[in-house]
This record gives structure tokens, sequence and C-alpha cells, in this order.
């Protein structure tokens, strides 16, 4: 089974104090796009999310989910739901 998503995440126009202090502060070259959603650029820079919240922290939990649950792991052996 294969399967992706698409998340599409909108900033605000960041000044380069801003980018400086993120660079200098966090660890920006340790993450695909160089930012994390979870730290300070995220909260302050990000204006909106198309998609997932959890697409972008690197896992789409909200499709990973029903693939395994069509596979019987998890809702089957756990009594967890599977929808």
């Amino acid at each position: 089974m294969v399967f992706s998503d698409e998340t599409t995440v909108h900033f605000r126009a960041l000044s380069p104090a801003e980018i400086a202090f993120y660079v200098a502060t966090y660890q920006p070259l340790d993450k695909a796009g160089a930012y994390g959603a979870q730290d300070w650029l995220g909260l302050v820079g990000i204006d909106r999310l198309e998609g997932s919240y959890f697409n972008v922290m690197g896992l789409p939990t909200h499709r990973v989910w029903p693939a395994l649950a069509a596979f019987q792991v998890g809702g089957a052996r756990t009594g967890l739901p599977t929808q």
C-alpha cells in the first residue's frame, strides 16, 4: 500500500531580524523545510495550514491509522475502533 498526503503552509512575511533570530536560536538545518511548526517560527510565522498539522509534523496519522486498520493492525488486536 502506498499513499501520500499534502499540506500547504502559509507564512506571514518575516523580517530579516526574525529569520536571523530563528537560525541562531533553533536548529533549522535538522528539519525538512528548515522550520518546525512546533517551534518559535511556527508559532509566530504560520498564518494558516491547508491540510493536516500532523502531516507537517512528519507523519500523517489521519492517513496512517485507516491504512493500518485495513490490515487489521491495532483495531483488531487492541479493541480500539478502526473507523
